[in-house]
């Protein structure tokens, strides 16, 4: 981060390279890693005066994911003196070259202001729709105003079920680094389909080949001693999605089910395990169904926030009482959700435009 020279001068007030660090790292306080700073400029702004007017990434701090974001977006979303908000997925819309995967948010607050509540406006290819929206309290805020019917009934059949968010297993589960391959080539040997391997000693692996973008998740043999973490787990089979794409919003999220012999890297990220093979199958058919690849696309693909919006309904035997996983499964989630026709046709609209 470039702080301010040693002395700046905003509104007739003499700011030190010192002060404006302690405003944005109060004392104790660390940064680390790929942490966003953004946020700091945002408290540092309102202790300079009564308007402040910011422009920086958007989705992830309004759905408070992501590092040093949950309490910022949290208490941001909710804050009094908030006026407006003005939210663009697609960055180009404002900066032509410059691509920002979260997008980009205007934040425009009144010091004075005490009312709660605040102006919304969506904004995508020069169209605009705004609203007036209420603070969201816990509740995740809708990006883009069209959807926030299907999400309160997503919200309720979360509610008289579970939400899936709470059954994602971490993306560390086995304690297989992403360059476990590149550090330990000898406890390893390349598996294709159909290969040998012992199953009593030997486990098959899924993992990066090496670590860094340049890095391919492919198949291996390992012995069963090299899991570290996650015992319980390797004997179940699994659903996993990869790690860097989970929820779908940019590219494919690459789901798939690996069996009862298989274990993963960091490169992956399971969804849910599962006892039989058929259920694990059943819920593969859930996960890809239109309503659910939907409610993926309702939070920020940080893996922090990723199926806050996801209904689970716990139980995907063929003896569950709610579907017929042998059936048409769009047709009746759409049905037990309560979506109508014209929410059921936004829904594939919007998946229309993603890649599959």
């Amino acid at each position: 981060m470039i702080l301010p020279p040693n002395t700046r001068t905003l509104k007739g007030q003499s700011y030190s390279t010192k002060r404006w660090a302690n405003l944005a790292w109060p004392k104790g306080s660390k940064l680390s890693g790929f942490s966003s700073i953004f946020q700091y400029f945002q408290i540092i702004s309102e202790q300079l005066g009564q308007y402040t007017s910011l422009i920086y990434p958007g989705s992830r701090w309004i759905h408070r994911s992501g590092k040093g974001l949950e309490k910022f977006g949290l208490m941001q979303m909710n804050d009094s003196h908030l006026m407006l908000l003005e939210f663009f997925p697609c960055s180009t819309d404002i900066f032509k070259d410059v691509a920002i995967a979260d997008g980009l948010s205007i934040v425009l607050k009144d010091m004075n202001k005490t009312q709660s509540g605040f102006k919304y406006v969506y904004s995508k290819n020069g169209n605009k729709i705004e609203i007036d929206a209420d603070c969201p309290g816990d509740t995740l805020f809708s990006l883009n105003p069209r959807d926030v019917e299907i999400t309160k009934k997503l919200d309720a059949i979360i509610s008289k079920y579970a939400c899936l968010h709470d059954s994602v297993l971490s993306q560390k589960l086995f304690g297989i680094e992403s360059d476990f391959v590149e550090k330990n080539p000898s406890l390893v040997r390349e598996y294709n389909d159909g290969d040998y391997f012992n199953l009593d000693v030997e486990i098959k692996l899924f993992t990066n080949d090496k670590a860094g973008k340049s890095g391919r998740a492919r198949w291996y043999v390992a012995n069963k001693n090299v899991i570290s973490s996650g015992i319980e787990h390797l004997e179940r089979w699994k659903v996993i999605v990869s790690s860097a794409n989970a929820g779908g919003q940019k590219r494919s999220n690459q789901i798939a089910v690996i069996d009862n012999h298989s274990a993963f890297g960091r490169s992956r990220v399971a969804l849910k395990t599962f006892e039989t093979e058929k259920e694990a199958y059943n819920f593969f058919k859930y996960a890809t169904s239109e309503i659910i690849r939907f409610a993926f696309l309702m939070t920020d693909e940080s893996l922090t926030s990723l199926a806050k919006k996801v209904p689970d309904l716990l139980d995907y035997t063929d003896n569950n009482g709610l579907i017929d996983y042998n059936g048409d499964v769009n047709g009746q989630l759409y049905k037990l959700f309560g979506m109508d026709n014209a929410q059921q046709q936004y829904i594939k609209e919007v998946l229309s435009t993603k890649i599959n």
